[in-house]
């Protein structure tokens, strides 16, 4: 099979991939897990409409660098 891209959903612990995978049973594999982003978590139309003192300052001070910031934290 070489390598390729697989979408899976994590559940329950388990990776389920979201199409079929010509793997023998037992046969081991090595992963590289990315996170997809969350659409909801980086809409900034929305973090922009912001209720709190402390997100109304995040956004003063500039809420695109402040979501680039979250993004590199997520990366680690």
């Amino acid at each position: 099979m070489g390598s390729r891209v697989v979408e899976a959903e994590y559940e329950k612990g388990m990776l389920k991939p979201s199409t079929p995978l010509a793997l023998r049973p037992g046969e081991r594999v090595q992963l590289i897990v990315m996170r997809q982003p969350d659409p909801k978590r980086w809409d900034l139309s929305r973090l922009a409409q912001v209720s709190t003192s402390d997100e109304a300052a995040l956004t003063e001070q500039g809420l695109e660098g402040w979501a680039a910031n979250l993004s590199e934290e997520d990366r680690r």
